[in-house]
């Protein structure tokens, strides 16, 4: 009886486990990487080594879990899934890599919870999704999208006082820098919410999800090396120390990618996507909570404004979709029925 209990116990929380575990690793992979990127590591390369890792990772993933049920491959989803990976993984990881140079770790948290409220605004313009203001969950969506942006602009373009000031050894940027990273993830955000509304298309074509992913990061691979090479021509920048950087590699490649790719993925599946969504603004707490502790970082009155209401946005929205859902599911239900 109470080995019974214990073990549903353990099933419910499950998905909560997985989802902060999935949260902790992200804003750990987040700080190091701008860690290591302040020492002068060269992010072409080193995302170049956590593609390889990442591809090896889902590969092995998709043999344990697909190799039975995997769809056949045709040149014109190849040539698919080959832009799929370059705009949503070597693009944007490039791009959001890159603006670690110019701005922290916990603003780029806070800009990467966006993406489910730009996901939303493109769904619309795209007319996959309606508006539907005349409901609660309409409305909902809409001033949730509204304070979310409102976030996203107050940490932009007010910094406020000091609320935390510590020495920290991050250089700190000019305003120029700062608009420029922030642009930079800004523009990474929108090309995953458009790689999200793509992702939906192609899964229907080619149901084995982690073959895919494994596909697209092989792609990405090869795409980065490409960039690397062009890039970069010394030989000294492509050796690999026994230092911080092997461990983001590690970490990126492997953790943030094969694992965190397996916990979302198991989540979704047990509690579905509002829920995995929900967990996200934990991330920026963390991220805000490593950056502080770790790197000393000066904690802005704005900074702390924007992400509150970022934070409050995304959740009017989340909440405003799963009554969306949870109304939908009846009207097919009652439909069902009669």
């Amino acid at each position: 009886m109470v080995i019974s209990t214990l073990w549903r116990g353990a099933k419910e929380a499950a998905p909560h486990a997985s989802m902060i575990a999935y949260q902790i690793i992200t804003a750990a992979y987040i700080v190091l990487s701008q860690v290591i990127l302040v020492q002068g590591i060269s992010s072409p390369i080193l995302l170049f080594y956590q593609f390889i890792l990442a591809t090896i990772s889902m590969a092995i993933l998709a043999f344990i879990f697909e190799r039975n049920n995997r769809p056949p491959l045709t040149k014109h989803l190849l040539c698919y899934i080959f832009l799929m990976a370059l705009l949503g993984i070597t693009f944007g990881q490039n791009i959001l890599m890159a603006c670690l140079y110019f701005i922290n770790g916990t603003v780029e948290a806070a800009v990467l919870n966006m993406i489910p409220i730009f996901t939303y605004i493109l769904s619309v313009i795209s007319r996959q999704e309606k508006a539907m203001l005349s409901t609660l969950w309409g409305k909902g969506k809409l001033f949730g999208t509204l304070l979310s942006v409102s976030g996203s602009l107050t940490i932009m373009l007010w910094n406020g006082p000091s609320v935390i000031k510590l020495s920290t050894s991050i250089q700190a940027t000019s305003l120029a820098h700062w608009a420029l990273g922030l642009a930079m993830v800004t523009t990474g955000a929108l090309g995953a919410s458009v790689w999200i509304l793509l992702l939906g298309p192609m899964t229907r074509l080619y149901s084995a999800e982690t073959s895919l992913t494994a596909i697209m990061f092989a792609f990405a691979m090869l795409q980065q090396g490409v960039i690397a090479a062009i890039l970069k021509h010394n030989s000294s920048q492509w050796k690999l120390k026994w230092d911080l950087e092997l461990v983001n590699i590690f970490v990126g490649g492997t953790l943030n990618t094969g694992v965190g790719n397996l916990l979302v993925t198991y989540s979704s599946s047990v509690k579905g996507p509002v829920f995995v969504g929900s967990f996200f603004p934990l991330g920026l707490v963390l991220t805000t909570i490593l950056e502080t502790v770790f790197l000393r970082s000066t904690l802005d009155l704005g900074r702390i404004v924007g992400a509150v209401m970022i934070l409050a946005g995304l959740y009017i929205f989340l909440w405003s979709k799963s009554k969306e859902e949870e109304t939908h599911q009846l009207i097919d239900g009652y439909e069902s029925i009669y």
